[in-house]
């Protein structure tokens, strides 16, 4: 290593570390069609290990401007000054994004059942243009299924986010079922005749193929050597069980990290149903200038 002069500053140089960011290696477009390989193939063992001395192994900040030095943007700038900025803005809007999750069931499915997925991988493979061109396929063996259970694992939620996920679980209900001819699909959700009641479920009885059932699930489990799915679920006063070759679990939108603080700042309290409404329109808020913009 050798000591050199930059702008009045004294910089070690380290000769070992590349100039140049190594590019990961990946396969070709053609290649990625139709399968779940991944696409970055890794570095050989002789550029990871080339890859790996670039660290500059900072650990705390010592001062010694090695990143000032190398960073050719010239982003990095040890003379700036903290300072604190007040903006004038005529209004403030906050935007939620999207978070989900799931309600638990018993059986330990997460963790035991291949053949159990969530809405957000059935649409991935509902899409045309995903990694099974539109095909539905038990993960566990690669066969078609030939009935499918949909089921909202979470209780009395508010009628927004209650509309929100059975509208999603209905659209794949009824795209798989346009997909896969003559196969066997149930909706079950606790939440099902309140949904039918209301303005967004009015028309479930158009829908046809798919049979909506307004019960509780209480557990999930594997069944037969086919690893096919087992569903107890409690529905008028009775307890029922129903066999699935595929369960789709109905994920439960939520805020992300952070906007709750956020919204704090603001001088709003917010949940995740205040975002839900018509995409791109605003809603005001109890506090003038604060909007919320609507995400569905």
């Amino acid at each position: 290593m050798y000591i050199y002069e930059k702008k009045g500053r004294y910089i070690i140089d380290f000769q070992d570390v590349p100039s140049k960011r190594a590019e990961m290696p990946e396969i070709s477009v053609e290649a990625r069609q139709g399968n779940f390989v991944e696409v970055e193939t890794g570095f050989p063992e002789d550029v990871a290990v080339a890859e790996a001395k670039r660290c500059l192994s900072c650990r705390r900040c010592l001062g010694c401007a090695l990143c000032w030095a190398e960073c050719k943007p010239e982003a990095i700038d040890f003379d700036m000054p903290d300072e604190d900025l007040d903006l004038t803005v005529d209004k403030v809007i906050l935007t939620s994004g999207m978070q989900r999750k799931v309600a638990p069931i018993a059986g330990n499915y997460g963790n035991k059942h291949m053949n159990v997925v969530t809405d957000l991988q059935v649409e991935r493979m509902l899409a045309d243009t995903g990694p099974s061109n539109g095909l539905i396929f038990r993960p566990q063996d690669g066969e078609i299924p030939k009935k499918i259970g949909f089921v909202q694992t979470f209780g009395s939620v508010d009628d927004k986010v209650r509309d929100t996920t059975l509208i999603f679980g209905v659209n794949e209900a009824i795209l798989a079922r346009k997909k896969i001819d003559g196969v066997d699909i149930s909706l079950i959700s606790p939440n099902m005749d309140a949904f039918k009641a209301g303005a967004a479920g009015g028309d479930l009885g158009k829908v046809s193929g798919v049979n909506f059932v307004n019960g509780t699930v209480v557990e999930a489990a594997e069944a037969g050597d086919n690893k096919d799915i087992e569903v107890k679920y409690e529905a008028g006063g009775s307890e029922k069980t129903e066999t699935f070759d595929l369960l789709v679990l109905l994920t439960q939108p939520q805020l992300p990290p952070g906007i709750e603080d956020a919204a704090k700042m603001a001088g709003v309290e917010v949940d995740y149903a205040s975002f839900l409404g018509t995409a791109g329109e605003m809603v005001e808020t109890n506090k003038p200038g604060v909007v919320l913009a609507q995400n569905l």
